[in-house]
């Protein structure tokens, strides 16, 4: 049997005490250090978790993000190509519309032109009836002597006159326009078929074939307009006035309803004089009358 001395005694109980407190502390700290590892481990799955649905957030994002842009970006070039296609109606809608206008402004001046050469024929007839002697009346026969005159007593018939030569080419041309700008169209073929026929070598001569056949368009004579300015084209084919009198050819085609002969000559006119200006309004005729 285990003695306890008395001193001790009365000190037995506190260190009981002490030893139980200590012992208490201890399983009290493991219990806390077990709670923190629980909470690191759940603190871990709950970060995990949170970054595994901020990467699905991130994703989902960019997906809305990237499906929104591509539908903008649909409708952005769906827009840009209905404006392109409007602003090529929209040219080819001017174009044609300034073709249409230049026609009708050139179909509008050779009317006025007509219409003053008409007048001034007109007046040019008027002036030569009011400027025409009258006729005298010859004594002896009682009747209006030849020529307007009457031949003086005792005096035979004037012996003929030789054959005046003909003027030169240059006043002969410039009054044939002149002339055919009045619209007398007869007086002005006069003159110029006799620059063609006394001087076949002048470089004026296919001026005075274009003019000829201007002469026949300006009567309505489409069928003589249309052999003369081919022969033009045929005979002067390096002239000044070849590509026009093509062009006038084809215009003439044009309104007979031979619509593919005019193509043929329009793009010859492109093909063969491409800087005469002819080759412009070919041009621009062809643009307008493509085939479908």
């Amino acid at each position: 049997m285990i003695v306890i001395p008395r001193r001790l005694r009365a000190t037995f109980p506190a260190v009981l005490l002490l030893c139980g407190g200590c012992l208490a502390t201890r399983g009290d700290v493991e219990k806390l250090q077990l709670a923190v590892r629980v909470l690191q481990d759940s603190t871990r799955v709950q970060q995990a978790r949170s970054d595994s649905m901020n990467r699905a957030l991130v994703r989902e994002a960019a997906l809305t993000l990237a499906q929104q842009f591509s539908r903008e970006f649909a409708v952005t070039s769906d827009s840009l190509r209905a404006v392109s296609a409007t602003l090529q109606r929209l040219q080819g809608d001017v174009q044609l519309s300034m073709h249409d206008i230049r026609t009708q402004m050139a179909t509008l001046q050779e009317g006025i032109g007509q219409s003053q050469r008409r007048l001034a024929d007109l007046g040019t007839k008027v002036e030569a009836s009011a400027q025409a002697p009258a006729p005298r009346v010859d004594p002896a026969t009682g009747s209006a002597a030849p020529g307007g005159s009457v031949p003086a007593p005792g005096t035979g018939p004037a012996p003929a006159a030789t054959e005046p030569a003909a003027p030169p080419a240059a006043q002969l041309l410039t009054r044939g326009k002149s002339s055919l700008d009045r619209g007398a169209t007869g007086a002005a073929r006069q003159f110029l078929q006799t620059l063609v026929d006394n001087y076949p070598l002048h470089d004026r001569v296919a001026d005075a074939q274009q003019y000829i056949a201007e002469s026949y368009e300006f009567e309505g004579n489409k069928a003589a307009a249309d052999s003369v300015y081919a022969m033009v084209v045929a005979k002067y084919p390096t002239a000044d006035v070849a590509p026009t009198a093509l062009y006038k050819r084809a215009r003439l085609l044009e309104g007979a309803g031979q619509t593919e002969a005019a193509r043929a000559l329009f793009q010859q006119i492109v093909d063969k004089y491409p800087r005469a200006d002819a080759s412009l309004l070919a041009g621009e005729w062809l643009k307008t009358h493509r085939r479908p």
